[in-house]
């Protein structure tokens, strides 16, 4: 998938044990929802990707499109709950949230980065 299109964003820890044990589902998305561009982001390796962002709860997902940022939030640890939640995202039944520049950059940087 180009740059384009819908990003779910798992902002993880690898110290915490709840990332750990759902790595190998989230690893699952892009076969289960193909229509996403899935991409785990450790908060601790890549921080300068950050900037000003503070996630205190884990995991936390960031979805997005081309339309803007959709959602910040914490939510679910298994495979089948999240291609339950992002489902209405993926359909376009849920508006961008207003704009929010740290949020924007964070989608950016990432971006750039799983450009081939």
């Amino acid at each position: 998938m180009a740059s384009g299109g819908y990003w779910v964003i798992g902002l993880c820890a690898d110290w915490c044990h709840v990332c750990r044990g759902m790595k190998p589902d989230f690893d699952q998305m892009p076969r289960l929802v193909p229509d996403a561009r899935w991409v785990w982001l450790d908060i601790e390796d890549h921080d300068d990707l950050l900037g000003d962002l503070d996630i205190t709860t884990f995991p936390t997902y960031l979805i997005a499109s081309d339309e803007g940022i959709h959602l910040l939030a914490p939510g679910p640890t298994k495979a089948d709950a999240l291609a339950r939640f992002v489902a209405p995202y993926l359909r376009q039944a849920v508006a961008p949230m207003a704009h929010d520049e740290t949020l924007s950059q964070l989608l950016g940087r990432v971006r750039e980065r799983a450009s081939p």
